[in-house]
């Protein structure tokens, strides 16, 4: 698969890389020519890393300094969030996931690559028989096989075995050492793609009810943050739907990702030093929805609504960055040790 420029693009942009879906035969939808429970488990194989990284990635940013804004000062800044996903996420395993009658043909290896991983090519049989070969289940007279989902390469066309996540947000200063935080993305149109963010924070300074060190010199907050992530992408075009049902034939995703964080900084000079350890909860839900007349398949016919996925994450977290502080203009960079861990680097502006 040729991935073009405005693809990656679109991944390091749009960030939901699953809405830059392959326009050849290769299509994440053909999973179904095995059936609605093996297609459900394929892809949530072939997808969880990337929902896993962007997860962890929309999930940062919330902060720059464990000092609140007094009442009514204010930030904006932007930043962008690159999660670092293992190597050993390149590949899944198909004979693990216990499938009815999906079976990997090639490559040989036993592993097809997921989302993030190489443009392998791969092949599925269907096999009804339970001899590991592709049986005909049609009755044409030859073995049933199609072809599965390669990956996008992420390592070699965005230069990062990663995906990139962007946010921007504004902090209000809003009543005795209380940050209210927002953060947005309007709904953008990628191709067959739509995709909108929204996201609240509340930073709030505990130093102050803390008898002993309220007079110390450093600031010490904690943030509680939710960021919820609606999309949907076209899965049409490679299935018929029955003229009876005219609903779309689409993918749809709700993420949310919520934060809990404790942050301790100090300024020096021209620079702020912070860190924290805090801890990631994450469920996203995934659909494809529509009608699809899948021929051949194991069973061959329409199916409607055919794939629920569910996907969840959890993991501590510890972070320590730096901020550089320019008059009202700010830059900042972040590293954070997670189960996918990111840099986080960024700018913006502050008053009071």
């Amino acid at each position: 698969m040729v991935i073009r420029l405005k693809k990656v693009f679109l991944l390091c942009i749009v960030c939901l890389p699953f809405y830059s879906r392959a326009q050849d035969e290769t299509d994440l939808v053909n999973f179904l020519e095995a059936g609605p429970k093996d297609a459900s488990k394929l892809m949530n194989a072939y997808l969880n890393p990337v929902i896993e990284g962007l997860s962890y990635g929309f999930n940062g940013g919330w902060y720059t300094t464990a000092k609140a804004h007094k009442t009514l000062g204010f930030d904006f800044g932007v930043a962008l969030n690159a999660v670092f996903i293992p190597s050993s996420k390149n590949y899944f395993t198909p004979a693990d996931l216990k499938l009815d009658v999906a079976v990997l043909m090639s490559p040989t290896s036993g592993k097809a690559p997921t989302l993030v991983g190489p443009e392998d090519e791969t092949t599925y049989g269907i096999d009804i028989n339970g001899d590991k070969q592709p049986d005909d289940v049609d009755g044409n007279g030859q073995p049933d096989t199609f072809t599965g989902p390669k990956g996008l390469d992420f390592k070699e066309q965005i230069k990062i075995s990663g995906v990139l996540a962007p946010t921007a947000q504004i902090g209000l200063g809003i009543y005795k050492n209380t940050d209210l935080k927002i953060r947005w993305m309007p709904e953008v149109d990628a191709g067959s793609s739509k995709i909108k963010l929204f996201g609240v924070g509340v930073m709030h300074d505990i130093k102050q009810h803390i008898p002993g060190i309220k007079v110390l010199p450093f600031d010490l907050s904690v943030v509680v943050a939710f960021t919820n992530i609606k999309g949907t992408t076209s899965m049409a075009g490679t299935f018929d739907a029955p003229s009876s049902d005219t609903r779309p034939q689409v993918m749809d995703y709700d993420m949310d990702a919520w934060l809990f964080q404790g942050i301790i900084s100090k300024k020096i000079a021209l620079f702020t030093f912070h860190g924290g350890i805090g801890y990631n909860t994450i469920k996203t839900t995934s659909h494809v929805t529509g009608s699809y007349i899948v021929v051949p398949s194991v069973s061959q016919g329409t199916f409607k609504d055919p794939v629920s996925l569910i996907f969840k994450n959890n993991s501590m977290r510890l972070s320590g960055g730096i901020r550089m502080n320019l008059g009202p203009i700010y830059l900042n960079g972040e590293y954070t040790l997670q189960e996918y861990s990111t840099v986080s680097v960024g700018l913006g502006v502050t008053f009071r």
